[in-house]
């Protein structure tokens, strides 16, 4: 046979100084019709390797050439064109998007092409030497395209390198035929050794399968041979649905992670149990999911995970702490649901959190292994990475999609060695690699996920509510823990297997909680049995008969609980820890405080107790107050037409209830509903009307002020007659709030933590605070995220978007609170009150149990822990600091420690701290997030 050459004919060449944006199915057919060209028929007698031409310089076809025209786009040659190619005794074939019909097609045109034995023989030929020699082919693409972008003279011996391919395609009719692979592999071994010339260092390459719950098995990666380690990125709970529906799969996946030969064939990197909106979770709920993904999946697999990774963004500015101190080593920061999140140059970034830590992290955004593109413009992008990155790295991002074409080539050209780079896990590309840039740490407006818009299109019927839902649920859940610790702390006595089994129920009540997102079965009943154990304890020498109410304060800051009792026959007496309290409509309204980590006794009420007289009016007319603020409730509108201090009287917030984009607010009644001695309450009902006046939904507002408690209480509900529809940004049911002067900076909350926010949706469960010289007025949404701001002046909280069921939210508003972490996490916590048969404990109607004299520092719970040896109680505290300002504090307990010490993620011991009595002395860094174990004797 006559030599001959092959061409690509395509108006377009491999881009190398910048990406070249086509059509998918333009850039696959150009791949497929390139590789074709690899065919070992194809290659019989060729006199150099296939190449890219124009089809210009071909409308007079060469015999014996063989032509691939791709089918897109459309190529200008002459129409009777395969006349000509026919006539000149040259072959054409045409190349699809897909590869089966371009070998197809190949094969067709061959057979016409010039049948003999020899040719027929090789199209016989099985698909592992076809692949095998279009592998080398794309190697060798991308290598000397790669010596142009690098602007570098070729030395790749072109003579060398084809006679190995000559070689390799005589040798497949060799009765071994294995040989033709040795040939294979010196041509591999030529082009490593010119692309070592250009880069000589190892090019990292990772693969990363995010695998989709909606479409599990076809996720999955459809090879585990080794060749290319992989990468998978999963929570836990998709590893039990996997190891649930395929096991066989399960089990190869579990053999991989185990493997102890080199490099493991797979990692798996988690950061959830479940995947869920973290990232305004409360705090001990996002550790739970942290600690529970290391856990399930040692469980699972019996392998560390030490790469943090999740599909569903869950970033904020505390989470580098967050992850060192649940005991990850590394983490991706990548969004894979359209987050937004900082972005860097270097691939490896040292991520710093407000108190300093840093954690190494991966930025680089994959390339998406289903598109075309990311092939079609590899050799630009291993030319920017060589050029910028201090280690060369590209990552592939494997989805549901099948790879594009090169991916399967490009493994197996990685058989032959590494050719276009190494491929490596997480792990050891960390080990491999340091970090080429410092960032400092982030702000909170730096990151966005859409999760408002995630819980609608899942027509979630507790979009907005659920969240809030929540926050409840957890406070009570961190609250019985705390109880059950201090118990612990005291000496349980004889009610040890009564302690152990409500630990043990709390703990499959929690996980029950965060696992499913419901409300758990049991909760109500073991929070009463971790109050009823630590109140029987603190009255073991009680006076029995006087009966009263035990009022316990898992908070480590000093709380005036609102109450109402119903069922009694009378007020509270305004004595000892109650402060303010009035009977109204067959109800206890009081006021009583209870100390930090304490408790408070107060008799039950009884008929003809002597009311309390009223020190302030509490509500007159369109006005409710106490001591601390007075509010103005619009006559007009129903809404809050202003809220003042008592000493400068300006009017710091004004609010209204709004349908998003337009609707007027009139009240329809305002009346005083409460003016006693303990609380002032006015409740203003209405509608809402649209720019026809008609009615699109009614209101119910109520306003309480309680005496003692520098807190306006917004109760709002809402029954739509139009529900809203759409993008839930745009239409929805809220209540917005504006203040006076645009000069003013809004805050707002984060993990305890205060940061200065310029967001147009800035989200926060905890608070939104409104600060003017020395004024600071602080919205406390209750649980409620999502907010957004319009202009410099106002912002909705939202309320109610499309498919949201709940009705009543509930609202406070607080004015010069110092520390407006407190008072979220206050307004969050249940008050735990017990009835008890006995008088005040012998120590005093109240007291502490504990206490911490650093009102910056913010203790999330108390947990009992196994003590060690030695000792015969602990406990373990979480608190972080709320203020960015370090400080020294005092926690002194109700028995004196025997040993005080910081834990790491492992819960060992790091650092000891001095005791001194009952007094643990603490030293706790600005931001820093501390756990601690106390230990008794």
């Amino acid at each position: 046979m006559s030599e001959r050459q092959l061409f690509l004919l395509s108006p377009y060449s491999l881009p190398t100084d910048h990406p070249l944006m086509l059509s998918d199915a333009d850039m696959a057919a150009w791949l497929h019709g390139y590789l074709a060209l690899w065919h070992p028929s194809a290659l019989v007698g060729a006199s150099q390797p296939p190449k890219q031409a124009s089809q210009y310089d071909h409308e007079q076809p060469t015999p014996g050439h063989i032509y691939a025209v791709p089918d897109s786009p459309p190529l200008y040659l002459p129409d009777d064109w395969q006349s000509r190619v026919v006539e000149a005794g040259a072959c054409a074939f045409e190349a699809s998007a897909d590869r089966t019909a371009t070998l197809i097609a190949f094969n067709k045109a061959m057979l016409a092409f010039g049948p003999n034995q020899e040719i027929e023989r090789r199209l016989e030929t099985d698909e592992e030497p076809i692949r095998a020699f279009q592998a080398i082919g794309f190697g060798y693409l991308i290598v000397e395209h790669l010596f142009d972008a690098m602007q570098h003279e070729h030395t790749l011996s072109s003579s060398d390198f084809w006679r190995d391919v000559q070689s390799a395609v005589s040798a497949l009719t060799d009765p071994d035929r294995a040989v033709y692979r040795k040939h294979l592999q010196d041509a591999a071994e030529k082009l490593q050794a010119a692309r070592e010339i250009l880069y000589p260092t190892t090019i990292q390459l990772l693969n990363v399968f995010l695998p989709d719950e909606r479409n599990l098995e076809g996720s999955l990666p459809n090879s585990l041979d080794g060749v290319a380690p992989i990468n998978l990125i999963s929570s836990v709970s998709l590893l039990r649905r996997l190891k649930d529906e395929y096991a066989a799969r399960f089990d190869e996946l579990r053999s991989l992670v185990n493997s102890t030969s080199g490099t493991p064939a797979l990692e798996v990197c988690s950061g959830a149990e479940r995947e869920r909106e973290d990232a305004i979770l409360p705090v001990e709920s996002q550790f739970w999911n942290l600690r529970q993904a290391i856990s399930g999946t040692k469980e699972l697999l019996g392998a560390d995970v030490r790469i943090f990774a999740r599909r569903r963004s869950a970033f904020h500015p505390q989470l580098p702490q967050f992850l060192l101190a649940a005991g990850y080593e590394k983490a991706l920061l990548l969004t894979f649901d359209g987050a937004v999140a900082p972005t860097h140059r270097s691939t490896v970034v040292s991520w710093s959190s407000p108190d300093g830590k840093q954690l190494d992290v991966f930025c680089r955004p994959p390339k998406a292994a289903h598109e075309s593109g990311t092939f079609f413009n590899l050799v630009h992008a291993l030319h920017e990475s060589i050029t910028q990155d201090s280690s060369a790295t590209l990552a592939l991002l494997h989805t549901t999609s099948s790879p594009a074409p090169g991916y399967a080539e490009w493994l197996e050209l990685s058989r032959f060695g590494p050719v276009l780079g190494q491929w490596t896990t997480f792990s050891r590309y960390f080990s491999d690699s340091v970090a080429g840039e410092y960032a400092p740490a982030a702000t909170v407006d730096e990151f966005f996920a859409d999760y408002l818009e995630e819980r609608t299109n899942a027509k979630l019927a507790d979009t907005v509510s659920g969240m809030a839902k929540h926050l409840r649920i957890r406070r009570r859940i961190d609250t019985a823990w705390t109880l059950a610790a201090i118990h612990r702390a005291l000496g349980v006595g004889a009610n040890s297997p009564k302690a152990d089994a409500l630990e043990s129920s709390l703990a499959k009540v929690e996980d029950d909680f965060e696992s499913r997102g419901a409300l758990p079965e049991g909760l109500t009943s073991t929070e009463t049995t971790a109050a009823r154990l630590l109140a029987d304890r603190l009255q073991v020498k009680a006076v029995p008969g006087t009966a009263g109410y035990m009022l316990l304060n898992p908070c480590s800051f000093v709380r005036r609980m609102s109450l109402e009792l119903e069922g009694t026959p009378g007020a509270f007496a305004v004595d000892g820890p109650v402060k303010a309290s009035q009977f109204q409509d067959g109800k206890a309204l009081s006021v009583v405080e209870v100390p930090a980590f304490g408790f408070a006794w107060v008799p039950r009420p009884t008929a003809g107790t002597e009311a309390m007289r009223p020190r302030v009016k509490m509500a007159d007319g369109s006005i409710v107050r106490n001591e601390f603020l007075e509010a103005e409730i619009d006559m007009q509108t129903g809404g809050l037409r202003a809220i003042r201090d008592l000493r400068t009287r300006i009017n710091r917030l004004g609010q209204q209830l709004v349908f998003n984009p337009g609707s007027l607010m009139k009240a329809k009644e305002v009346r005083v509903t409460a003016n006693g001695a303990a609380l002032g309450e006015i409740t203003s009902e209405g509608a809402l009307l649209n720019e026809h006046n008609e009615v699109i939904a009614t209101f119910r507002q109520r306003y309480r002020a309680w005496l003692g408690r520098p807190l306006l209480d917004i109760r709002i509900e809402i029954y739509p007659e139009k529900p809203p529809e759409g993008y839930p940004w745009h239409a929805y049911y809220g209540a917005r709030f504006a203040w006076r002067d645009e000069r003013a900076t809004l805050f707002r909350g984060q993990n305890g933590a205060s940061f200065i926010t310029n967001h147009t949706r800035p989200v926060t469960p905890d608070f939104l605070e409104v600060r003017l010289g020395n004024e600071r007025t602080t919205i406390f949404p209750g649980g409620l995220p999502f907010h957004q701001r319009h202009g410099s002046r106002m912002v909705d909280v939202i309320l109610i978007p499309e498919a949201e069921q709940a009705k009543s939210f509930d609202i406070s508003i607080g004015l010069d609170r110092e520390y407006p972490a407190q008072t979220a996490l206050g307004l969050a916590t249940p008050a735990t009150i017990i009835p008890v048969e006995k008088g005040p404990p012998h120590v005093g109607p109240s007291g502490w149990l504990f206490h911490l004299d650093a009102p910056n520092l913010v203790v999330t719970s108390f947990r009992p822990v196994a003590p060690p040896e030695g000792c015969s109680t602990a406990l373990v505290a979480t608190m972080l600091e709320s203020t960015s300002y370090s400080c020294s504090a005092e926690l002194r307990c109700a028995r004196n420690p025997s040993r005080a010490c910081q834990l790491d993620a492992a819960s060992q011991p790091t650092m000891d701290y001095p005791v001194n009595g009952d007094a643990v002395s603490l030293e706790v860094g600005g931001n820093d997030l501390l756990r601690l174990r106390v230990e008794f004797p």
